[in-house]
């Protein structure tokens, strides 16, 4: 097992222990589906809940790492200092995804035993074209590429 999905098996761990609802999102979503796209850090996707912070907090521990929020402006949290930065973004993506909705479609992956909810390609492109930054268009034709392979076109 590589470093990266041992990680990812302590991840999925502590989510579990920790009770928080989430989807794994972006990059490392697209990896677990097969597209050949490479990431530094781990999106998580979870629900908007009077217990979400307290819940995040719980996995900050669990993983060893600290909380750091870039701005208030966003709700998104980095958990830093694990083996791999996780940023937890509250309640939806760019291209108005919504928990609620991107977890519907989401499929389980087992990784090494933990199951991962992975989000769907699509609703990761859909995502990636809204946000339109330059590192998601780099990366739009190899995921436009994997889901079509996926879909047998």
């Amino acid at each position: 097992m590589s470093s990266d999905e041992a990680f990812l098996v302590t991840l999925l761990r502590a989510l579990r222990q920790s009770k928080l609802e989430a989807v794994i999102v972006g990059n490392t979503a697209a990896v677990l589906q097969g597209a050949p796209v490479t990431t530094q850090d781990i999106d998580l996707l979870v629900r908007d809940s009077k217990l979400t912070s307290a819940k995040v907090e719980d996995l900050a521990q669990r993983l060893g790492a600290f909380r750091a929020r870039p701005s208030e402006l966003v709700d998104i949290t980095t958990l830093l200092g694990a083996s791999a930065p996780v940023d937890v973004i509250v309640g939806h993506i760019a291209g108005d995804l919504r928990f609620e909705s991107v977890k519907s479609r989401a499929r389980i992956i087992s990784v090494a035993g933990e199951e991962a909810l992975v989000a769907d390609l699509a609703d990761i492109i859909r995502s990636k074209e809204a946000a339109n930054r330059e590192k998601d268009r780099a990366v739009l034709p190899m995921l436009r590429a994997t889901l079509a392979v996926r879909q047998g076109c």
